[in-house]
């Protein structure tokens, strides 16, 4: 705790995890008169957030931020995590993703009227105590694996990425946090891994499988999948492929294939994915837009293309993915608003499939208005409406409103943790 002659912060708990909720209160104010309240935080890739909310003291002279209504602000409405999720970008470049998993440094200021201001800075970690994070570079692999402190086998997670590629060792860490193995997986556009969302083998992620398996923290213990977006579509088809696979989250999944990114004639008309050698059946989502005409300053929506695409019904159900073949159950979480794809149609293609054959293990679909393609892990900036693409080069829409997309991530992330702990808890 951080003093000043008239107030008092106060932050419990700290350290904590990004998933958590914080209790943040403010002594020693002057009863009725407002109080301000900033937030700064400095993320793993050096990308600097701000929000701020405006209280009013009550007959005590505290705000308890946790429980309090804004006067005024980047949220209005009481809400533990409001300060955290209603951050808005100042410096840096805006992305969809989380990909580091280094603590999230945040600095609190409390001011009211002409007194001094108190301060601390609050720790918000990803790897939660005795979590060990260890990069992988074995059998071709590019990832890294949180490993929780229990010491006996736990089961395991595979996290892949979206058409973002990279390692995103974030939400990997915090399924660590939470007792699971975490493995964030890359299979593109990290090292000596391919450069694009084409052509992928699908064994890459059977030699992961085996991998993750066969490692001590493991030992044959169950493993799951979970993915956002194109990594989203990629859980679905990794567990219809491959049995050793119990369970499956995905977050704005898709459960048609779709073909390689970017699109045109070096993306639009090549398969995403291989397995043994040949393409696995995709839908093309080819639109001159995206490559023929000059970048927009207004962020392109993708969503009316894929409905387009979703038009060619024989193309559509040579690429829906076999999803009745996954050897556990299944969880996926869409956003209504999503503009990056229209991931409720999508993500119910495969809840429809999965009724229609039958599958033999629960399945759910968590659908959210007002939310986006953005939806995470609550505690995080839910703020990001659009970014350019790193692999199109295009600045690309997500749609929903921070207040939706935040409420979505609070609701979903406890039921993905009660999924996997149900799904995994028995031995196979």
């Amino acid at each position: 705790m951080v003093e000043s002659p008239s107030l008092q912060l106060r932050v419990t708990p700290s350290p904590v995890l990004v998933d958590e909720p914080l209790r943040v209160v403010v002594s020693g104010c002057r009863p009725g008169r407002p109080v301000t309240v900033r937030a700064r935080m400095r993320d793993g890739l050096n990308r600097l957030w701000e929000s701020h909310a405006v209280y009013e003291a009550d007959h005590d002279g505290t705000v308890d931020v946790s429980a309090t209504r804004p006067l005024s602000g980047t949220y209005d409405a009481p809400d533990p995590r409001g300060l955290f999720w209603s951050m808005r970008l100042v410096e840096g470049q805006p992305s969809a993703g989380w990909g580091t998993a280094a603590p999230l440094d945040t600095h609190l200021v409390a001011e009211s009227g002409a007194g001094r201001p108190a301060s601390l800075r609050v720790g918000r970690c990803f790897a939660g105590p005795g979590v060990s994070r260890t990069e992988v570079r074995d059998r071709g692999l590019v990832g890294t694996l949180f490993r929780p402190a229990a010491a006996a086998p736990r089961p395991a997670v595979i996290v892949v990425p979206g058409s973002g590629g990279g390692v995103p060792e974030g939400p990997a860490a915090l399924l660590a946090s939470h007792c699971f193995v975490g493995l964030a997986l890359a299979y593109f556009r990290v090292e000596h891994l391919p450069p694009w969302l084409a052509e992928i083998p699908l064994e890459y992620f059977e030699t992961a499988i085996r991998w993750l398996r066969s490692h001590g923290t493991v030992a044959d213990r169950p493993v799951g999948v979970m993915g956002t977006s194109r990594g989203g579509e990629l859980a679905l088809l990794l567990g219809a492929t491959f049995p050793d696979i119990a369970a499956v989250v995905g977050y704005v999944p898709s459960g048609v294939v779709w073909a390689a990114v970017p699109g045109g004639d070096r993306g639009g008309r090549r398969p995403a994915w291989t397995y043994r050698g040949e393409p696995v059946p995709f839908v093309s989502s080819h639109d001159p837009r995206q490559t023929d005409e000059p970048a927009s300053p207004e962020p392109l929506a993708l969503t009316p293309v894929f409905l387009r695409a979703l038009e060619d019904r024989p193309a559509v159900g040579a690429a829906e993915i076999p999803v009745e073949r996954i050897n556990g159950p299944v969880l996926v979480i869409s956003g209504q608003d999503d503009r990056m794809w229209p991931s409720p149609v999508l993500a119910e293609i495969a809840m429809t499939r999965l009724a229609r054959r039958g599958h033999r293990f629960p399945y759910r679909h968590l659908s959210y208005p007002g939310a986006g393609h953005i939806i995470g892990q609550p505690g995080l900036p839910a703020t990001v409406s659009a970014s350019v693409h790193p692999l199109s080069g295009r600045l690309m829409a997500y749609g929903g409103n921070p207040k939706d997309n935040a409420a979505a991530a609070a609701d979903s992330w406890p039921k993905v943790l009660d999924f996997f702990r149900d799904a995994l808890a028995a031995d196979p």
